[in-house]
């Protein structure tokens, strides 16, 4: 297997643009985490366009925002900018999976979530990761064999879910909605009311409209990306309504920016 060191191209426009938010006088801590939120639309669009090496499974088609060329990393990435284990433990909490459920997590990046759930499910219980990102999912399926866990793991797009209808009573969506360009979002979202069963609950966990004027400060550039931007302007809870879900709560934020949010499937709709 090839060693792709493009992935150090994103880190050092990071750093460089903390570089100079340091020279402006903010901390470095201050400057990186800036950086990040910053940089980070750059980055996003760069990584449509990387070259990677052919993968060994095919990439599912999307219209949503392939996340593949952070495999190598994402894991790390995500501890550092605090949405590791801590934060799926919590999105566990709000999901309240029970042992013996079948729960389905879309857009499962490298699989930590998934595998947390399996354990939560237990051996009568099932569950199963998707993503788009070929080596998102080779990358979950190594964790996964090297830990023994039980969660299983496909290569597939959320707006178009290969599965049967009624198959799940738990569907997770942690920080991925915002992946999806509108028309896919909408159509994704379809797809999870289609697979839940009667009376399943939708599970997110995404960025909403910001809870103070720092954060708009920092995000401002992704009011220019359509999928990033129906989030802070919290069009997210009447998207759910509208793919036919009922009784959604907003379940608190997580740094003024991150909510978690349930929906159920109505008996009556699809039942």
């Amino acid at each position: 297997m090839l060693i792709r060191w493009g992935w150090l191209c994103p880190w050092l426009a990071i750093l460089l643009a903390a570089g100079v938010l340091v020279a402006f006088g903010l901390n470095w801590w201050s400057a990186l985490l800036a950086a990040l939120f910053l940089v980070c639309p750059a980055l996003l669009l760069w990584g449509l366009y990387v070259t990677r090496p052919q993968p060994d499974e095919a990439d599912a088609p999307t219209d949503g925002m392939l996340m593949d060329w952070t495999a190598p990393f994402y894991d790390i990435y995500c501890s550092a900018i605090g949405l590791g284990e801590g934060f799926r433990a919590q999105t566990l909490r709000v999901a309240a999976i029970q042992p013996g459920e079948k729960v389905l997590d879309v857009g499962c990046g490298t699989g930590v979530l998934t595998r947390m759930a399996a354990e939560a499910a237990g051996k009568a219980g099932s569950t199963m990761g998707i993503d788009p990102g070929a080596d998102m999912i080779r990358v979950a399926r190594e964790k996964a064999r090297r830990t023994g866990n039980a969660a299983g793991f496909k290569v597939a797009a959320i707006e178009r879910l290969p599965f049967a209808d009624a198959q799940f009573d738990v569907v997770l969506a942690s920080l991925m909605l915002h992946h999806l360009p509108p028309a896919t979002r909408r159509a994704g979202l379809a797809e999870v009311h289609r697979v839940l069963k009667p009376g399943g609950r939708l599970v997110v966990a995404d960025f909403q409209q910001p809870t103070n004027l720092a954060w708009w400060l920092v995000l401002w550039p992704f009011l220019m990306m359509p999928s990033v931007a129906d989030n802070l302007r919290g069009l997210l809870p009447n998207q759910i309504r509208e793919a036919g879900f009922s009784r959604i709560e907003i379940r608190g934020y997580r740094a003024g920016l991150i909510t978690f949010m349930t929906a159920v499937k109505s008996p009556q709709i699809g039942g």
